[in-house]
């Protein structure tokens, strides 16, 4: 069982590594086309017709994917006055444990919407690329899914010794 574990941890430090990477090359290609369109429309009077739209779904699939990274290392923005007062003891834990559960259904909520709307958007095109939106609205289930794995690693840390 441990070796299953040690094995899923590293596979899920890959899939992290690759998406921050992955975030890193997107946000890069989307401010270099963000700059070259700006160039181009007020410097020589032509801009490119698709770089707004691009670089819009992009910004979906690095929020998304980004969301991921930072649900594993806690890093979202919380009022942790009360969690605060009770660290340390059985309340905190029962309250990290509260908080944990209700991001969990959250997280589900979207992750079965995000996949109904992803299917449901794969019949219409975007204006501009003419790809299927679907394409776009996948973000959200499969950000979400990776989501889930890591906050589900989080509630179970809850539990470990020593925490």
């Amino acid at each position: 069982m441990k070796k299953l574990i040690s094995l899923a941890d590293r596979l899920l430090g890959h899939i992290d590594n690759f998406i921050r990477w992955l975030s890193i090359i997107i946000m890069s290609f989307m401010l270099l086309l963000t700059f070259v369109n700006v160039t181009g429309r007020y410097v020589f009077k032509k801009s490119i017709f698709f770089s707004e739209e691009l670089a819009r779904f992009l910004f979906v699939w690095v929020v998304f994917l980004g969301a991921a990274i930072i649900i594993k290392d806690k890093g979202h923005v919380a009022v942790t006055l009360l969690t605060d007062k009770l660290r340390g003891g059985k309340g905190g834990i029962v309250l990290e444990l509260i908080i944990g559960i209700c991001g969990y259904i959250f997280l589900v909520i979207v992750f079965l919407g995000g996949i109904r709307l992803a299917g449901a958007m794969n019949i219409y095109a975007s204006a501009a690329l003419e790809i299927p939106m679907g394409y776009v609205y996948w973000a959200i289930p499969l950000g979400t899914g990776i989501m889930m794995i890591h906050h589900t690693k989080n509630i179970i840390s809850l539990f470990k010794k020593g925490r």
